[in-house]
């Protein structure tokens, strides 16, 4: 069986690349944001019902 496959070319491939490049950055950046909040709770919390 025959497939015809388009490939972006190199430019559009290093677009692409960049782009998820950041998108993990920012997953990253809002986990980090995330992890920092939990912490806090529990501290607040902590501090609530002492």
């Amino acid at each position: 069986m025959k497939l015809n496959v388009t490939i972006p070319n190199i430019r559009e491939q290093q677009k692409i690349g960049e782009f998820f490049k950041q998108l993990d950055f920012l997953i990253a950046l809002h986990q980090r944001k995330l992890e920092h909040l939990e912490l806090m709770k529990k501290g607040l919390l902590q501090q609530m019902f002492v």
